[in-house]
């Protein structure tokens, strides 16, 4: 009788440290991060806080227009969009909602040679003329995400379509590789620049190198 007295009570400490354990192991266990690989670059984006879309052309424009900083662009032009990411936390009462979108432009061959500072002058020039008081707010600058080199370009600008005439702040991020330039927008309304701002920096710098590459 002893001896069954110890082995129940021996398997009653196993069963007790068995789920005791098994519970400790199973809330260590982190959550699974949001990511999005861009084979393009070589790259992997941690998009934690952000709803993922992809561009579907035949959708209506009007899901894409959240932003309303750019025209909705076409599938058959030679810039290509990769995907969005919205803003999970929509400030109430915002017409604008911040966002990063990522985009690709094949260069045409007369422009081959078309070198990053290059390709920032054009569009800088190019959005001059799209957007009211469009403005870089400090000089372009070099910057790298692993093997790949590309210039960051801060701006602002004004909205007029709308009842209300609105600043947006944007971010850029600009690689060129194999005859294509490969850009991350975040847009931001100026008002929500102190904290949307900090997270369109905080996920672009969460890039890192793809281990399949």
């Amino acid at each position: 009788m002893k001896f069954l007295y110890i082995l129940i009570r021996s398997f009653s400490i196993y069963l007790f440290a068995f789920f005791f354990f098994t519970a400790h192991c199973i809330e260590k266990v982190p959550e699974v991060s949001k990511t999005v690989e861009i084979p393009e670059l070589g790259l992997i984006l941690n998009y934690e806080g952000w709803l993922y879309e992809e561009f579907d052309p035949n959708a209506d424009p009007k899901n894409y227009s959240q932003s309303k900083t750019k025209k909705p662009i076409k599938n058959d032009q030679p810039v290509k969009v990769m995907f969005y990411l919205f803003d999970s936390d929509k400030e109430k009462g915002s017409e604008i909602r911040t966002n990063i979108n990522f985009i690709s432009e094949a260069i045409p061959s007369k422009y081959s040679k078309a070198t990053l500072e290059d390709y920032v002058a054009s569009i800088g020039a190019l959005y001059s003329n799209m957007y009211k008081d469009y403005e870089v707010l400090s000089v372009p600058q070099r910057c790298a995400f692993g093997k790949n080199k590309c210039m960051f370009v801060e701006a602002k600008f004004k909205l007029t379509n709308s009842d209300k005439s609105k600043e947006v702040h944007t971010f850029q991020w600009i690689f060129l590789k194999e005859s294509s330039f490969y850009i991350f927008t975040g847009t931001v309304p100026e008002n929500e620049l102190g904290t949307k701002g900090k997270k369109i920096i905080g996920t672009i710098q969460t890039l890192s190198e793809s281990k399949t590459n």
